[in-house]
């Protein structure tokens, strides 16, 4: 795993049991607070390319294997008291290593991945493979020739959210563009790691609406494809997704979203009026219900201000 290798290390765990449990790292503090001396056979200390402090590793003397602590993606108040444990633990040998800070991420997004493959924090039990509309897939593909005639070349950063398990991102991957994947639903992430379609690196399980908890405005594109039935009831819940959009984007950031009728693309623009220069256009190229209808649109100055 890359992890193993960034770090120099061997088998190893994380403490929390989910990448969203990175953030507030509840289990990382509590286990740390606990750890003495005489546990630590070797200590690592983990740095980005920026000089600062971003985790620990400890070979765990009674365990056997490597345990790593990390407040890379944490809030400011888990930060503090990260760095005010970390001071306090200390190995008889010692040593540091330099990582690249996205490089360390997809590390760490692939043990999640691998551990939910392996039902260490999933236990979907799912049996039958998954079916994938080979006649969708290469509608999208058409779709998204289209929409990338309009933007910048090459693509850039991308992240596709709801991605179930993994559809859609087979068009996307077919045309080159490799994006981060997240869904809220693991056993959806799960079927599509198993079946290949998903790539490891770059697969979360997460809520869209916490996406600026997790991101910076590191991505040009934004996608989502069925995004959703926009009921009035699951549109409240969309809403908070689709106001999280524009604050990962970077100047200039687009996006791409399909849902099935006309009615629910004037909701996602109303929605985004305010932060993107919109447009409506039916796919003809759609088999009747997926995709049918799409929204693509460029975020203003507006919503870089937000």
């Amino acid at each position: 795993m890359q992890l193993n290798e960034l770090l120099g290390i061997g088998d190893f765990m994380l403490v929390e049991s989910s990448y969203a449990e990175q953030r507030w790292i509840p289990k990382t503090l509590d286990y740390m607070r606990k750890v003495k001396r005489a546990d630590v056979d070797e200590l690592l200390r983990i740095y980005n390319e920026s000089s600062a402090l971003i985790g620990i590793a400890i070979h765990d003397r009674e365990l056997g294997f490597w345990i790593v602590f990390t407040d890379f993606i944490a809030g400011r108040r888990e930060i503090e008291e990260f760095n005010a444990l970390t001071a306090d633990i200390g190995g008889d040998r010692e040593r540091e290593v330099e990582v690249k800070w996205r490089a360390f991420r997809e590390g760490v997004i692939e043990f999640y991945s691998t551990s939910l493959v392996n039902r260490l924090f999933c236990d979907c039990g799912i049996k039958e493979a998954s079916f994938y509309s080979r006649a969708r897939i290469e509608a999208l593909k058409k779709l998204l020739i289209m929409f990338l005639g309009e933007a910048p070349a090459p693509i850039g950063d991308t992240i596709e959210i709801g991605c179930g398990a993994g559809e859609a991102t087979i068009a996307l991957h077919e045309l080159g563009i490799s994006p981060i994947t997240v869904d809220i639903n693991k056993c959806e992430i799960c079927r599509g790691l198993e079946e290949g379609v998903l790539e490891p690196r770059k697969s979360i399980v997460l809520d869209c609406s916490l996406l600026s908890s997790f991101f910076s405005r590191e991505f040009d594109v934004v996608f989502g494809f069925m995004v959703g039935k926009l009921t009035p009831y699951e549109v409240f819940n969309w809403e908070k997704v689709l106001r999280e959009v524009p604050k990962v984007l970077r100047e200039g950031g687009k996006v791409l979203f399909t849902v099935s009728s006309e009615e629910e693309a004037k909701i996602l623009d109303d929605i985004l009026k305010d932060t993107f220069k919109g447009e409506i256009k039916e796919n003809k190229e759609s088999d009747g219900y997926f995709d049918y209808w799409v929204y693509t649109g460029t975020l203003s100055l507006s919503g870089l201000e937000d």
